[in-house]
């Protein structure tokens, strides 16, 4: 099956069977009249990022193949049983984040086989791609953008292009393979975005409205929409961040939100039991700024805390 080869000029909205798994994929496929790069735009790899799933969803209804070049592939919801299971960020079937089993194995567990079906079917077809995140139950951000960071020069300054675009403070160089559908775009060479917007498994109209204007101006620039004027404010450029995970089981306090910037040595919160108690307190390694954090009361041992750009 190859999504992106359907008649010119023409609109496919459909259920995707998925081989061996019960669960099928919304997808809407967009064709212009003419030639143009074929777009992948995924949505929903983690089942409560709720905003980039609305955008999806919206961005499906308004485009127009009479208004297009090339061909644009959406997936509105890459995991659909862990969508309609409230589950955070697994597939129901093994308990696996599918943002951390690609490109999947064809006879694997449920995730794996979900994995190899949308790197098979979907990506290796793609000649860029748009992966649409936010935050999801537990998690607060700053609207930020990841380009990618491994690979060649030309995949690089391809995939920094497009961040440069997104109306968000910060964008990332990506440099590390986490086994996402991201990383593996980038080590087949495919240049793209991977966008955050929105957090704690809320959406608004607010919130999608912009990362509308985020996808449709990254689609102007490759040519797929009539070109307009990109913003003035360029993201500020973030080539590593540090990660800080739980030290023991507690409640977190934050010391500030998403989008702080952080002065090196400054608290980034801290872990406490039920009595007050402090267990431990993550402290900034550099002058930083918080893209994104745990949001929820509860944290546990050895999960994530906090991850800061650093500046």
């Amino acid at each position: 099956m190859n999504v992106f080869n359907i008649e010119r000029g023409s609109k496919s909205q459909s259920m995707v069977n998925i081989p061996d798994y019960d669960g099928f994929l919304p997808v809407t496929v967009v064709r212009g009249r003419y030639d143009g790069p074929n777009v992948l735009i995924s949505a929903g790899i983690h089942n409560q990022e709720y905003v980039g799933i609305e955008t999806a969803n919206r961005l499906a209804a308004e485009l127009d193949p009479s208004e297009i070049k090339g061909c644009v592939c959406i997936i509105h919801v890459c995991n659909p049983t862990g969508f309609f299971s409230f589950s955070p960020d697994i597939v129901p079937e093994d308990g696996k984040n599918l943002n951390r089993v690609f490109p999947g194995k064809k006879f694997g567990s449920a995730s794996e086989r979900l994995a190899d079906f949308l790197t098979e079917e979907f990506l290796s077809g793609a000649s860029c791609f748009l992966d649409l995140h936010c935050g999801g139950c537990r998690e607060e951000l700053a609207p930020h953008v990841y380009y990618q960071g491994m690979g060649d020069r030309f995949l690089e300054n391809a995939s920094k292009r497009m961040a440069k675009l997104v109306e968000a403070d910060y964008m990332v160089r990506a440099d590390i393979d986490t086994g996402s559908l991201f990383s593996h775009a980038a080590k087949m060479g495919i240049p793209g975005v991977l966008i955050e917007r929105g957090g704690m498994a809320l959406w608004s109209e607010e919130a999608v409205e912009k990362y509308l204007t985020d996808v449709k101006r990254i689609l102007r620039v490759l040519d797929v929409l009539p070109y307009d004027v990109p913003q003035e404010k360029t993201p500020l450029l973030i080539e590593h961040v540090d990660f800080f995970c739980a030290q023991e089981d507690g409640c977190w306090y934050p010391a500030a939100s998403a989008g702080t910037i952080i002065e090196k040595g400054k608290p980034l919160g801290s872990i406490r039991d039920f009595f007050g108690k402090e267990l431990s307190c993550p402290i900034a390694k550099t002058d930083c700024v918080i893209l994104y954090q745990v949001g929820s009361l509860a944290v546990i041992r050895d999960d994530f805390l906090v991850v800061c750009g650093v500046l």
